[in-house]
């Protein structure tokens, strides 16, 4: 990816974090996060993923969102300056929860691994 597209994708997350953060004011939108923005090379469309706090809200703030795409890219098109203004399609961004899943499921082996071998457990007492 080109620089000049880094820096685009980055200026798209920021400012449509503002417009949803100031100017939509939905209850289902509530701890929503733009996590990144991947635009075409000839900015015909811009897939932007959005993480949410509470799993359960996923298809709704999909829906809210896709509803204000219009609204949103309208404002996002006062300001910024591109040739062509990219079509938003919104997509839910799991890697948050996938991450924490994963680090739970490191912990419970660890977990498991001291209830089995509590001879580990007990050398790294004698060590320190």
């Amino acid at each position: 990816m080109s620089l000049r597209m880094q820096k685009i994708d980055s200026q798209l997350r920021k400012l449509i974090t503002e417009i949803i953060q100031k100017e939509v004011d939905d209850p289902d939108l509530t701890f929503l996060s733009i996590t990144r923005v991947k635009t075409t090379p000839d900015l015909q469309e811009s897939k932007v993923y959005f993480s949410i706090l509470n799993d359960a809200k996923y298809p709704k703030a999909k829906e809210v969102l896709d509803a204000m795409s219009g609204f949103i890219r309208g404002t996002l098109g006062k300001k910024v300056r591109l040739k062509k203004l990219p079509k938003l399609d919104f997509i839910p961004d799991d890697s948050i929860k996938y991450s924490v899943d994963i680090y739970k499921k490191v912990e419970e082996m660890k977990e498991n691994d001291v209830r089995n071998c509590p001879e580990k457990d007990n050398r790294k007492n004698k060590a320190s």
